[in-house]
């Protein structure tokens, strides 16, 4: 009987671990699994065209991890932006160092402290599907739908998130088997102009 008992015992503890294992895996699923590319030297490069009026302009964008040491992912970005005043529109340069959390996808340190603590955009988890919530640097949204987009010489099946604020919008596809982000679309309203800028995955060193 007290055989019996202690083996009954130990059943209900693999069984009460499995439980809180489920639960915590449903709560936390972007603490679930790391990228299975992630590792030093990779990168994507994207064509950033910019228009307005009858302007259009062609620059690029790059995000590269410098190293992979545990838990911790540092990843240099370089990329351009917009500014206006009086009418004009300059297309500017900007960088940036992060250190993110491999798992979470948290800045937890950066060049510049505005984005420590918010989450890196340019991949998400793999296990979500339409309706999942999902968090980026540019706050929490929701999987509107899925797209097949054609970069990289072909079709890719992607997730969709959409952001929209009152003097923009943006568009952001994400590869579903990798989670990586390879297409984004602003719109940008701002001083009587209409600013569109289109950045298209164009080269990688990653599998996926």
């Amino acid at each position: 009987m007290k055989r019996n008992g202690l083996l009954s015992v130990a059943i209900l503890a693999v069984f009460v671990v499995l439980i809180a294992s489920t639960i915590y895996y449903f709560m936390h699923p972007e603490e679930s699994t790391k990228p299975f590319w992630l590792m030093s030297s990779a990168y994507v490069t994207y064509a950033q065209a910019f228009t307005w009026n009858e302007h259009r302009e062609t620059q690029f964008m790059t995000w590269e991890l410098t190293g992979v040491n545990g838990d911790y992912a540092d990843l240099h970005l370089l990329s351009h932006g917009v500014s206006v005043s009086g009418g004009n529109v300059t297309v500017v340069p900007g960088e940036a160092e992060w250190r993110i959390d491999i798992v979470t996808r948290e800045i937890v340190n950066s060049s510049d402290a505005n984005y420590v603590g918010k989450k890196c955009p340019f991949w998400i988890q793999t296990d979500v599907k339409v309706g999942s919530l999902v968090e980026t640097f540019y706050g929490v949204t929701t999987i509107s739908r899925s797209e097949r987009v054609e970069v990289l010489g072909e079709q890719r099946d992607c997730w969709i998130l959409e952001y929209n604020w009152p003097t923009s919008s943006m568009k952001r596809w994400y590869d579903k088997s990798s989670g990586i982000c390879i297409k984004i679309q602003v719109i940008m309203h701002q001083q009587d102009l209409t600013i569109v800028t289109t950045e298209t995955a164009a080269l990688t060193n990653i599998g996926f």
